[in-house]
């Protein structure tokens, strides 16, 4: 098993009441799969499967097929959709 952190950014952060939580893996698994195991450990997990929510693997943008190897992989983030200006 590895551990996998996994944090939340901006309103999402706030929104979910945490900044980061720890999972542990042990295959390789998608980004979908992991916000469902990370929903289990969320007080109120709707903010995560919010529409335009990103994702975050190691600092590179990834979708919700995107692939997390464990072995490899540090982090995951989520953040809500990114704007600029």
């Amino acid at each position: 098993m590895h551990k996998l952190d996994v944090v939340f950014f901006a309103s999402l952060r706030e929104s979910l009441g945490k900044d980061k939580v720890s999972i542990e893996l042990d295959k390789v698994t998608s980004i979908e799969e992991i916000k469902q195991a990370v929903a289990c450990l969320l007080d109120n997990p709707d903010p995560l499967f919010e529409e335009g929510i990103q994702a975050s693997i190691d600092y590179n943008f990834a979708r919700d097929s995107s692939k997390v190897d464990p072995e490899n992989v540090k982090e995951v983030a989520f953040f809500p959709p990114v704007t600029g200006g």
